[in-house]
């Protein structure tokens, strides 16, 4: 019931757009024994920062809200939310029907548990490392696809340090 009503959810969002977002995007994708349903939204910061080999530099802010959900104990006690802040870094390339692109940044995270199974974060705060590549897709590239991989772990801040990596494809929409 909750995969119908949050996927309800995410599309009644996407399309009112209430948080004036320039994009909104979905993952899906996991890793070590989880997976994992994202939704996002993408505010852009500055445009064209700088041109580098020709392809164009641009900043956006990124907040999502995820779930997980261990592929080993289906229950409540074997799941996960996450609310993060990330700013990003996006370098993209000569426009035309398809424009590629490549993201880099390093976020915050709000974990509501910090052990699932055999993973110990250590404390419920957590920091991001992520890494997407893709395309941008139509007449004003607004649909996008790629890939994302993703790193979490407190940064050493609190011991144990047990860090948790994930593969995600995204898809994204311009407003």
């Amino acid at each position: 019931m909750w995969k119908a009503s949050a996927t309800a959810t995410a599309v009644l969002i996407a399309k009112t757009n209430p948080l004036e977002a320039d994009r909104m995007s979905m993952e899906i994708g996991g890793g070590d024994h989880f997976y994992v349903i994202r939704a996002g939204a993408e505010w852009d910061w500055k445009d064209n920062l700088l041109t580098v080999y020709g392809w164009n530099v641009s900043s956006y802010w990124q907040l999502d809200f995820s779930k997980w959900q261990s592929t080993r104990d289906a229950s409540q006690s074997g799941a996960n939310v996450t609310a993060g802040l990330t700013p990003m870094f996006r370098f993209t390339g000569s426009k035309g029907y398809v424009q590629p692109y490549f993201d880099v940044g390093v976020g915050v995270y709000l974990f509501t548990d910090s052990s699932l199974e055999d993973h110990e974060f250590g404390s419920n705060f957590q920091f991001s490392d992520l890494l997407r590549v893709g395309a941008h897709i139509g007449h004003r590239n607004q649909w996008g696809v790629g890939y994302k991989f993703q790193h979490y772990s407190n940064g050493s801040v609190r011991e144990p340090n047990k860090g948790i990596n994930f593969h995600f494809i995204t898809l994204s929409y311009k407003y």
